[in-house]
């Protein structure tokens, strides 16, 4: 019975700030100093736009491409994999996850009560962004006390955005037949 902005789920807030912190850890910064997202199914099929990650000002991909001595690409596909697994490897060393997701939570409930207007990557209904409809995914959105108040659109490649929608796809198929 509730508007569709105020359902909202964790999303990929957890894979964001693992992300952060990787591309801070390889580059030598603090974790603030990096933005970037991971989007669309929290697990196998989610994705990195690459093309929107910043180090500071400066786009990973500039960053990679003027230092080739010191930055890869397979160096970012390495990260990308490594966050996908890596509840994975928490659960076999910890035999569970909650901690991480935990803090997620209360950083999304942070924002809610505080109405920040905080960016963070939550599940959110899809209404035509990527060309992509009716489905709940992990997208970069503006939170505050209303939940959703906009998914922020990224300039994003036309292959990440084939990722995003397979990714999206996926969920939307495995949830056909769920009736609420």
């Amino acid at each position: 019975g509730l508007p569709k902005n105020r359902v909202i789920g964790s999303g990929t807030t957890l894979d964001t700030a693992r992300i952060c912190c990787e591309l801070s850890e390889m580059y030598d910064l603090d974790a603030k100093s990096v933005e970037a997202f991971v989007c669309g199914e929290h697990g196998d099929s989610e994705m990195v736009p690459w093309s929107q990650a910043f180090v500071g000002t400066k786009s990973i991909m500039s960053i990679v491409e003027n230092n080739p001595d010191r930055f890869k690409l397979t160096d970012l596909d390495e990260i990308a994999k490594d966050v996908t697994g890596a509840a994975q490897k928490i659960i076999e060393a910890k035999k569970a996850t909650y901690y991480g997701i935990g803090m997620a939570l209360v950083r999304i409930v942070k924002a809610i009560f505080g109405d920040e207007k905080s960016v963070l990557t939550v599940s959110s209904m899809f209404r035509g962004e990527y060309d992509i409809n009716g489905v709940y995914a992990g997208i970069p959105s503006i939170i505050g006390r209303d939940g959703v108040r906009e998914i922020v659109t990224l300039d994003i490649t036309a292959e990440e955005e084939k990722k995003l929608k397979e990714s999206c796809e996926l969920l939307k198929n495995a949830s056909e037949g769920i009736k609420i």
